[in-house]
């Protein structure tokens, strides 16, 4: 169910994510029309995620503000959902999934936090197979669901299970299972999840991307080094694979194992057998930011490798081809990574970069890309680089005031002459020569140039500023 979610996210038309876009940039000016918009993205593609989850809180902020920010009781109740239950019921059983959650959705509409509601939409999304599509909903509307409610918490706890994410599915059950103990089956998911959860080793090395801390002992990770480095044929290979099998037999959970073979199909380049690894390493531990990672590393380390194959045997046009393939892949794997870790900064700002990177092809990508990275530019580690892109947004925007300020705050970081700081320090000079500074222009350049006069075009340009400074002054 996972697999199948993942690959028709992929498959949004273009006109459709325009759409999301467009209804994304009329929010504030107006939010009715971007609801609609919104809305439209969600029923012609119910497997949008994003445009559902911006649509939930866009229509949950109206809401919120037609109320005063209190929530109303539905006046029916339970009896309100009776019609549209049978309605979404007969089309379940006819297998129009989409159809009904198309249902579902319209009565979100004016009420979105009504839970009775809530539940149904979810619980339809669950029976259409489209469980992403009712957890966007429901971690929306979480933060105003009462405690006392843990039958909502049931629905969550339920659809993280559906998509194979057992650590969350397990935290949510556990919660419903200390408030409803005698249910039977909230018990046995329950006990499902923990099963299939991994260990707190595994998510310790999960966190910094070190697999290793998740191995028993010293001795295990000297034997996977050893039979890593002795591989020297495909025979060898073979032999090592069929013993990383017979020990994934005897140790299942053992996400190592699943990794070693993986390095093994690499080193003999069977790309789709290292990719398949890795999923069955993702069907152990479920939802994982590593994994997600090394999974996108071996999918583009394979187009590279056809990419190298078909410019050696001549074929130019599609290797081309090939490149426009693996970047529309790197761009989609990113977009859907940032949507399953929102709160990942490092992501965010991956994907500002690729919204920079094709800015020229849709200036629109200029806002998507500042959102980005004013996310981004919380992470210590980010936050340079994303004020010095956020710069460059401001800058092909003519927003040239606004540039100034992010490069100002990203010189508050940077206190020796680096490559990072000639950056930002170039820029500003471009932003003085544009504004006519040209004393100021001069300052920032010729910083650059005391430093290292091989940065880019640097030599040129200080001598372009001592002539437009001398014509300047012959002027006057």
């Amino acid at each position: 169910m996972a697999e199948e979610e993942n690959a028709t996210n992929r498959t949004v038309p273009q006109s459709i994510r325009n759409l999301h876009i467009k209804a994304k940039a009329s929010l504030e000016r107006n939010p009715d029309m971007a609801i609609d918009m919104l809305f439209r993205c969600a029923l012609s593609c119910p497997f949008f995620t994003e445009a559902r989850t911006d649509l939930r809180k866009a229509e949950i902020a109206r809401y919120l503000q037609k109320h005063k920010g209190k929530v109303s009781p539905n006046p029916l109740g339970a009896l309100g959902t009776v019609f549209p239950k049978m309605k979404i019921s007969g089309l379940l059983k006819k297998g129009k999934g989409d159809e009904a959650i198309a249902e579902a959705e319209k009565l979100l509409r004016d009420n979105p936090l009504d839970i009775q509601l809530v539940k149904l939409f979810a619980e339809t999304t669950f029976a259409a197979n489209r469980p992403e599509a009712g957890r966007s909903t429901l971690e929306v509307v979480k933060d105003h669901i009462p405690p006392q409610d843990v039958s909502s918490l049931a629905i969550l706890g339920k659809l993280y299970f559906s998509i194979q994410d057992y650590r969350r599915a397990r935290e949510c059950l556990e919660r419903v299972h200390r408030a409803k103990p005698s249910d039977a089956e909230v018990s046995k998911m329950l006990k499902d999840a923990e099963a299939l959860a991994t260990s707190g080793k595994w998510e310790e090395a999960s966190e910094s991307g070190d697999f290793r801390k998740a191995l028993q002992n010293k001795a295990q990770v000297e034997q996977l080094d050893a039979a890593n480095k002795s591989v020297k044929t495909a025979d060898d290979a073979d032999k090592l694979i069929a013993d990383t099998l017979a020990k994934i037999e005897k140790e299942p959970k053992n996400v190592n194992y699943y990794l070693s073979r993986v390095g093994l199909y690499l080193q003999q380049k069977r790309y789709d057998e290292a990719l398949q690894s890795i999923d069955s390493a993702r069907s152990v531990v479920g939802q994982d930011p590593a994994l997600d990672l090394r999974y996108a590393d071996v999918k583009i380390e394979q187009f590279d490798a056809k990419i190298a194959d078909l410019r050696a045997a001549g074929d130019e046009e599609n290797a081309a081809n090939m490149e426009i393939e693996r970047d529309q892949y790197i761009f989609n794997d990113i977009a859907e990574r940032v949507q399953r870790y929102p709160n990942d900064q490092h992501l965010r700002f991956l994907l500002g970069e690729q919204y920079w990177k094709y800015s020229h092809l849709d200036a629109s990508y200029l806002d998507e890309a500042l959102q980005q990275f004013q996310i981004s530019q919380r992470s210590p580690k980010d936050r340079v680089q994303s004020l010095y892109l956020m710069a460059l947004c401001f800058q092909k925007k003519g927003m040239l005031d606004m540039a100034v300020e992010q490069l100002t705050a990203a010189l508050e970081q940077l206190p020796t002459m680096d490559r990072q700081k000639m950056d930002v320090f170039y820029l500003m000079g471009e932003i003085c020569e544009a504004e006519n500074k040209l004393d100021d222009a001069s300052k920032y350049f010729k910083e650059i140039y005391r430093a290292d006069v091989t940065y880019r075009d640097i030599a040129d340009r200080v001598q372009r500023i001592y002539a437009a400074q001398k014509a300047q002054s012959q002027k006057a």
